[in-house]
C-alpha cells in the first residue's frame, strides 16, 4: 500500500483500462471501415448509440479512476495529461457523432482510445517505477 492507495487497485484499473480502451479504439475503427460487414453479420447493435455510449462511459470511468488513483500514487503529470486528453477526446468524439460529423467523430474517438491505452500503460509503468524506487 502506497499513500493509502492499494497497489492492486491501481494496476487492475489500468489493466482493465488498457483492455477497454483497445476494444473501444478497434470498435470505432472497424465500425467506420466496415459497416456493411457488421450489418451483414447481423451485428448492427454493436454500432448503435446505446452500445457506443456504453463503451464510452466504461472507458471514461476507468480513465478517470486511473487518473485520480494514479495521481494520488505517483503524481506523474504526463500520465494525467494523456489520460485527461483521452477522456476529453472520447467525449468530443461522441458529441461529433451525435452531430452527424461521423468521419471527424471516428478519427477523434480512435485517437482518444489510443491515448487512453498509452495513458494506462504509462500509469502501470509509473507505479512499477515508484514501487521499485521504494524497495
Amino acid at each position: 500500500m502506497t499513500d493509502g492507495v492499494p497497489e492492486i487497485s491501481s494496476n487492475r484499473i489500468d489493466r482493465a483500462g488498457v483492455v477497454s480502451s483497445t476494444v473501444c479504439a478497434v470498435h470505432c475503427a472497424s465500425a467506420a471501415a466496415a459497416p456493411s460487414v457488421i450489418a451483414a453479420l447481423g451485428l448492427s447493435v454493436l454500432v448503435g448509440p446505446m452500445f457506443e455510449w456504453g463503451f464510452t462511459v466504461l472507458a471514461v470511468l476507468l480513465g478517470a479512476s486511473a487518473l485520480v488513483i494514479g495521481w494520488r500514487r505517483h503524481q506523474t503529470m504526463s500520465v494525467a495529461l494523456v489520460l485527461g486528453a483521452g477522456i476529453l477526446g472520447l467525449l468530443l468524439g461522441r458529441v461529433l457523432e451525435m452531430n452527424e460529423l461521423h468521419g471527424a467523430g471516428t478519427v477523434v474517438s480512435v485517437v482518444a482510445g489510443v491515448a487512453l491505452v498509452v495513458g494506462h500503460l504509462s500509469g502501470i509503468r509509473a507505479s512499477r517505477a515508484q514501487a521499485e524506487a521504494g524497495s
